[in-house]
């Protein structure tokens, strides 16, 4: 698990029952599919200033990070194309990191190391993520 920043801890995890997590998802914990932890990091940070300026598109932090992640503005489109799948995700917690071990906790879900993002793939991720803040 590493820090985003202070109160944003992402994780990769392993997922086999998406249905069973879905309920745990939402404002504060999102579950995401995509294959670099840094373009989730990456949007993570713009959906919280996105919060912090009045400039969201989505009623919650876990919203707006899918669409940062997903380059849209709909929130279907954004599931669609980067919401939770079984297999390998990361987990997204906005709030302490005991929360976010509490959760990993709770939803039997085991830590997987994080590898290293191919640089032409984190550059279309941060792409993507900051066209949001033009649509």
């Amino acid at each position: 698990m590493i820090p985003v920043t202070d109160g944003v801890f992402i994780t990769r995890v392993s997922v086999q029952n998406v249905e069973e997590i879905v309920p745990y998802l939402g404002a504060d914990v999102q579950l995401v599919n995509i294959p670099c932890w840094k373009a989730v990091a990456f949007a993570s940070l713009l959906a919280i200033r996105a919060f912090e300026r009045g400039t969201n598109h989505a009623k919650t932090l876990g919203g707006e990070l899918l669409l940062r992640l997903a380059g849209v503005l709909q929130i279907r489109d954004a599931i669609r194309e980067v919401g939770a799948k079984p297999g390998e995700n990361y987990l997204v917690v906005f709030g302490g990191e005991a929360k976010a071990r509490e959760l990993l906790d709770k939803l039997g879900l085991k830590e997987l190391p994080l590898d290293e993002c191919p640089d032409g793939a984190v550059k279309t991720f941060f792409e993507k993520s900051a066209l949001v803040e033009v649509l």
